[in-house]
């Protein structure tokens, strides 16, 4: 109890493990409980978690799951605040400005069932970052939805708002909304949601240095929903329901290059943190050697 309660107040997370009835306060105590499987029923009833097979490593890999489990529901809740933020708020701002809707209500649905479901689900399966162990234990206080990442939601939203309405004010040049001026800005606010779904992979590393391939999932949503907004944009049928018409591949060329600014823009803020992120780390190890 005294060792546990010494590592507390220096800020530690404790972990306890005990399979006797002398070992319940403990594990009642400490911050996580782990009981043997062959424990008494008191010590299990005070843990947190069971071994059911008393094999050690098994807690090793219970820290791996439970900390890729917690990253990637950020990662899903950021991608689907920043994309949701955006919908909503230029939405709004056409209002707002009394200016014809970017997005017809079939475009608008699409969105938010089609084109935005998929890769967000794909970003809760992403395989465990084999340097995840290595991480220190967060707070039990800490927040899902921190300021960190609602500052990185409205700087992505931000981004893909003013992206988004530059193209529909540019195409839009006689001041009546046509089939051209919607499927522009559809497919504009289409390409940055994947950009921005590439960039929510990781909350720290670069998409250079994440396996680009090893979430099959997310390549597949990613895939599907790129096939299916030019099957909007190119198939005849499509075209009337959505009110769309083709694209040329300068077209194309233009809208992917605009949109990949919001990967940018979180390429260079994902660089700044992990200078910081060195720096500090460097700044404590010298500490340590004096």
């Amino acid at each position: 109890m005294r060792v546990i309660k010494a590592l507390q107040a220096h800020g530690m997370i404790v972990a306890m493990t005990g399979d006797g009835v002398n070992d319940a306060v403990a594990l009642k105590c400490a911050d996580i409980g782990i009981a043997m499987g062959k424990g008494t029923d008191v010590c299990k009833e005070a843990a947190e978690m069971v071994l059911a097979n008393d094999d050690m490593s098994a807690i090793l890999e219970a820290v791996r799951e439970g900390k890729n489990i917690f990253l990637n529901i950020k990662n899903f809740v950021r991608f689907q605040l920043s994309t949701s933020v955006s919908a909503l708020m230029m939405i709004a701002l056409t209002t707002f400005w009394n200016i014809p809707s970017p997005l017809n209500p079939m475009q608008i649905l699409w969105i938010n069932i089609i084109m935005d479901g998929p890769p967000a689900q794909s970003l809760g399966v992403e395989p465990i970052d084999s340097g995840i162990v290595n991480s220190p234990p967060r707070s039990p206080k800490k927040q899902v939805v921190d300021l960190y990442m609602l500052a990185r939601v409205c700087v992505s939203a931000a981004i893909i708002i003013t992206g988004t309405l530059w193209v529909y004010e540019d195409e839009m040049v006689d001041g009546k909304v046509t089939a051209r001026d919607t499927t522009m800005t559809f497919t504009c606010f289409i390409f940055f949601d994947m950009f921005n779904a590439l960039s929510c992979r990781s909350l720290t590393k670069s998409v250079l240095q994440i396996n680009l391939l090893g979430n099959t999932t997310f390549l597949f949503a990613i895939s599907a929903s790129i096939l299916s907004l030019f099957g909007l944009i190119y198939v005849p049928f499509l075209q009337t329901i959505f009110q769309t018409e083709a694209l040329g591949f300068d077209d194309i060329i233009k809208l992917v290059s605009l949109s990949s600014s919001v990967l940018i823009a979180d390429e260079c803020f994902k660089l700044i943190l992990r200078f910081f992120a060195g720096r500090n780390k460097t700044d404590c190890e010298s500490l340590r050697r004096k």
